[in-house]
């Protein structure tokens, strides 16, 4: 048995789990959080894979939430060593033709490089800029940082007006048809298009019309999209720094193998050593629920409610596909010649236009790897040097794909892999003048679908966000609405992964919103404000 007793123990220490601990630590809970892999973070991972110096940062680069609401002023993140650099060029698209367009986190400079491409499209571009700021301040940033809401109580406030339901259209629709309604030139729509669905993965959702404001406003001043110094991972050992200054405690290398449970909850954890660890006050799971009850609990000890509402939560069909690159240079845009700032962007997108995209969509659904992959280039190093040696580059590409092959299922992809990164890498050399030339690769690490889950347990299937990001897997529904927002049957039992509310992405808000549960049910005096879910940026501008 190991040493207690512990008031909460934590099951899986991705940054939702360490966040909900961290709170609770400093409420004066005596904390455990326990990690299957040797390092606590989850998804926010920054390892040395692709060549000896260079270091890339896994599923989780871009850091915009976390400066939106308060977890980073709250556990005092910047002071435990979590720093911050925002790229000025935050995204750009590349065309066949040579041209780009990019976006800066000045509203103003971004209008003149749309303007380039339509007068039209870029009065447009500021006056959604301006709109969706206000929503994003005013309505998502708080319904983040809080338990979700019935539908209706959080569209009703839009209701009124011809201008508030209209919003609420947009918000129904799709990321894609909303690009072609807004825009008139297929460029911009493309654009904005690609780099709104990179948020859920695809762009023919409905009901993803949502992500428009992050995307868009929080690419933005005061906002955009950030990269954490020495890479992702300082975030997670920041909160986890928080965590252990407050009386938590972490133990990596500790995979769960069994959820002990009676009819009063749960009762011990046995990890694969086979190691007891006892649980005297609450039981809190960082994995979703499928692999929390069906797996760990056992659905023999499930009631039928429960087991249902497990049973139906549903895995994306996409995941992505990963090649993680170390180059003697950074790469050269043929895009730079007209507009040199491509060159000095934080990400790069390719795909020819909005319909690709929807191919790309299709495929995956039926279970091929996109044909005609569009592409998404990620070049953090670039900002952060120490990533990698001084003049060389650590970038990315990534592009969305299925968990399960038609042909041979997800174990395929071991044998498809090796030739699809070729694929990915022909489709990208193109929009270049040089530096992906195969002399110019000092080493690459490929990352399928099954190796997602290998290397990420809880990302069972592939999947970075622990559920489908679809209407009936959102807000209240998230992961079921049969029991109040992260609670479960077990009266000791809570969830605060990716798969509560408000789903994936690095801004702790499942934590924050798990603690805040727990603490609400235990009679703890929060020492933080519920409340105050303020969308100020934490840090200073880089």
């Amino acid at each position: 048995m190991a040493d207690g007793p512990y008031d909460v123990v934590i099951v899986g220490g991705g940054h939702n789990g360490l966040t909900c601990g961290a709170y609770l630590a400093k409420a004066g809970r005596r904390v455990l959080v326990l990690e299957a892999r040797d390092v606590v973070g989850g998804g926010c991972a920054t390892k040395e894979v692709a060549a000896p110096g260079f270091r890339h940062n896994f599923h989780s680069n871009f850091h915009g939430i976390i400066h939106m609401g308060p977890v980073y002023r709250d556990l005092e993140l910047e002071r435990y060593g979590a720093r911050y650099v925002w790229p000025e060029n935050q995204f750009a698209h590349v065309f066949p033709d040579g041209r780009g367009l990019v976006c800066s986190r000045n509203l103003e400079r971004t209008v003149e490089n749309v303007a380039r491409f339509s007068k039209r499209d870029a009065e447009t571009f500021r006056e959604v800029a301006h709109t969706y700021r206000e929503v994003l301040e005013e309505g998502m940033v708080p319904a983040m940082f809080s338990a979700p809401a019935p539908p209706s109580h959080d569209l009703a406030d839009l209701e009124g007006s011809a201008e508030g339901l209209s919003l609420i259209r947009q918000f129904l629709t799709t990321p894609n048809h909303l690009a072609r309604e807004l825009f008139e030139t297929p460029e911009v729509q493309t654009w904005i298009g690609f780099w709104v669905a990179q948020l859920a993965g695809t762009g023919d959702v409905f009901g993803l019309g949502a992500n428009y404001p992050i995307m868009v406003a929080g690419s933005l001043e005061p906002y955009g999209w950030a990269i954490c110094q020495g890479g992702s991972n300082r975030l997670a050992q920041a909160i986890a720094a928080f965590l252990l200054d407050h009386g938590g405690e972490i133990r990596v290398g500790a995979p769960v193998a069994r959820i002990e449970v009676d009819g009063d909850g749960a009762r011990s954890v046995k990890l694969e050593t086979g190691e007891t660890i006892t649980v005297d006050g609450i039981l809190v799971s960082n994995l979703d629920p499928r692999h929390t009850f069906l797996e760990l609990v056992g659905e023999e000890n499930l009631d039928d409610t429960l087991a249902r509402a497990c049973g139906r939560w549903r895995y994306d069909v996409m995941s992505m596909f990963c090649v993680y690159l170390a180059l003697e240079a950074p790469v050269r845009w043929r895009a730079a010649e007209w507009e040199p700032a491509v060159q000095r962007c934080f990400a790069v997108s390719i795909c020819e236009s909005l319909d690709v995209l929807d191919d790309n969509a299709s495929d995956c659904r039926l279970g091929v790897p996109p044909r005609q992959p569009g592409l998404f280039t990620v070049h953090p190093s670039l900002f952060e040097p120490s990533l990698c040696p001084p003049g060389t580059e650590a970038c990315f590409v990534e592009q969305i794909a299925p968990y399960e092959l038609r042909q041979g299922g997800h174990e395929a992809w071991d044998h498809i892999k090796e030739e699809y990164a070729e694929t990915v890498l022909a489709r990208w050399r193109p929009y270049l003048t040089g530096g992906l030339e195969e002399k110019a690769i000092v080493g690459r690490y490929l990352s399928s679908p099954i190796d997602i889950e290998r290397v990420m347990p809880s990302m069972k299937h592939g999947d970075w966000n622990h559920g489908e990001m679809s209407q009936d897997q959102l807000g209240i529904f998230r992961p079921f609405a049969e029991y109040p927002p992260y609670r479960t049957a077990f009266p000791n039992v809570y969830l605060c992964g990716a798969s509560t509310h408000p789903g994936g992405s690095i801004g702790g808000a499942c934590g924050y919103n798990a603690a805040t549960a727990i603490a609400e049910d235990l009679g703890i005096e929060p020492w933080w404000n519920p409340a105050a879910t303020s969308s100020r940026v934490t840090s200073k501008d880089g």
